[in-house]
């Protein structure tokens, strides 16, 4: 009996060995600890890309909690981490979903702010999120996807041009073409330059030759335009000699007519007029006489 007891005892304890062993071992692998204690919050980005359950949340590079849950609230992903009741998230804190492998591993960062103020347990906070290597391979699969779609398009475009056998005749021919047209330009170009060179040098000898014979013309012109501006000046000074003696003449003139004058009242008188032509007559009748009979003087001495 005594024998039977010592086996049962050993068998309880192993059991119980066995248990403790596998409650430890449940907690090591959990990574959990029974003496601490932790608060949720929930976390809120625009996308988690390959974020899962269990992945590490890190503050200030240091893995003080886990994810627990994903779900998406309207536009926006939930994150719901827990965290050691003896981190303090201040305000001004900034929270990531990070990129820490090249297989697309992400974690939660945070990395604390110097703020006063600190969020409450079960606080929403909102977050951002870093593009990482999972990003980097879809966008390089699309810039793919694209460049094999061009090379698709840059393969037809050249079956229908370059490759196309009727486009390679006409290329050829238009090549030829063009090579006898060079031909022809070219000994266009031999023939014409020595007369082309010819015509340049007459050019340049009949230049020669105006510009002498301007420079021979150029001084009596000078001269010309010399003597035409002093003939000018004299003219301008005969101009106003002949208006000073239109003006001496219009005076006069009008002295003459005014009957104030003496010379105006004899000219206006007609009786007087009609004398002096009478006189005039008379006179004129007595000169004819003494020039065609002589004047015969008679001296009277006493």
């Amino acid at each position: 009996m005594k024998k039977n007891s010592t086996l049962y005892f050993s068998v309880g304890l192993v059991v119980l060995l066995a248990i403790v062993i596998l409650v430890f071992g449940m907690f090591f692998l959990n990574e959990k600890d029974p003496r601490e204690t932790f608060n949720h919050f929930y976390l809120r980005f625009t996308q988690v890309s390959t974020l899962v359950l269990d992945d590490p949340v890190k503050v200030n590079g240091v893995k003080l909690g886990k994810v627990e849950n994903i779900e998406l609230a309207g536009h926006r992903v939930v994150v719901t981490v827990r965290l050691r009741t003896d981190v303090k998230i201040p305000k001004d804190s900034e929270i990531r979903v990070q990129n820490i492998g090249i297989m697309g591993e992400r974690q939660i960062g945070m990395i604390l702010g110097d703020s006063t103020t600190y969020f409450a347990p079960n606080d929403t906070i909102d977050g951002q999120f870093d593009a990482g290597i999972a990003e980097a391979l879809g966008l390089a699969g699309e810039v793919c996807d694209s460049t094999k779609v061009l090379l698709e398009s840059v393969k037809k475009a050249l079956n229908g041009t370059i490759a196309d056998p009727e486009f390679q005749e006409r290329f050829k021919t238009l090549l030829s073409k063009a090579e006898n047209l060079e031909d022809r330009l070219m000994s266009l170009v031999n023939t014409t330059d020595p007369q082309l060179k010819k015509s340049l040098a007459g050019l340049n000898d009949v230049t020669v030759k105006v510009n002498e014979l301007v420079a021979g013309v150029k001084p009596p012109i000078e001269n010309l335009f010399a003597g035409s501006d002093k003939v000018m000046n004299n003219a301008n000074a005969l101009i106003a000699d002949l208006e000073g003696v239109t003006k001496h003449l219009d005076e006069l003139i009008a002295k003459v007519q005014s009957p104030d004058n003496t010379l105006g009242t004899l000219m206006n008188d007609k009786t007087l007029h009609d004398d002096l032509v009478k006189t005039v007559h008379s006179a004129d009748s007595l000169f004819r006489v003494i020039l065609h009979d002589g004047l015969d003087v008679n001296v009277d001495i006493f």
